[in-house]
């Protein structure tokens, strides 16, 4: 009996769910130990929050104009390398780091952002890694070209 081979990443868990873990456990994080820096960088926070809906919309309309699956549990049929993903090549993830503080700034919940160092490590290593794997063994130099010319997170010049 053949084992079939599934073609996308294995990842640990869909980043939105993740995402959502994380939100859960930065509330009961507050709840447990509320600390407040008051209202004025909530504004700030919704900012960010704007901008990182503003990034993920972007990003998902181009995986849809390239008509390929925008989850990591799904086969990707292509890479896509145009809108924000010039910049960076994980905007999704990125939009996740951005609104997760902007949402902790908003509700006042500073300890909150204490969480952002375990969602990076979760999302760098346990989902981008893997899908990382699974780019290059699918698509080869195509996206191992890709991978030299844009930063994995943030756009810094090369």
């Amino acid at each position: 009996m053949s084992e079939t081979v599934k073609d996308a990443p294995k990842i640990a868990m869909l980043p939105p769910t993740l995402l959502l873990v994380f939100i859960c456990a930065g509330i009961t994080l507050d709840w447990i130990f509320p600390v407040n820096f008051g209202h004025l960088w909530g504004g700030f926070g919704l900012i960010l929050l704007i901008s990182a809906f503003s990034l993920t919309i972007w990003a998902k309309k181009c995986f849809e104009n390239a008509e390929t699956n925008v989850a990591p549990n799904k086969p990707a049929t292509t890479i896509v390398t145009d809108g924000p993903f010039q910049y960076t090549r994980n905007p999704m993830y990125l939009s996740f780091m951005i609104g997760f503080a902007g949402l902790g700034m908003m509700a006042d919940a500073p300890l909150m952002l204490l969480l952002l160092f375990p969602l990076f490590y979760m999302l760098n290593n346990k989902t981008i890694i893997p899908e990382e794997a699974y780019l290059t063994e699918k698509f080869g130099d195509t996206y191992t070209e890709y991978q030299s010319r844009v930063n994995r997170w943030i756009p810094l010049p090369k």
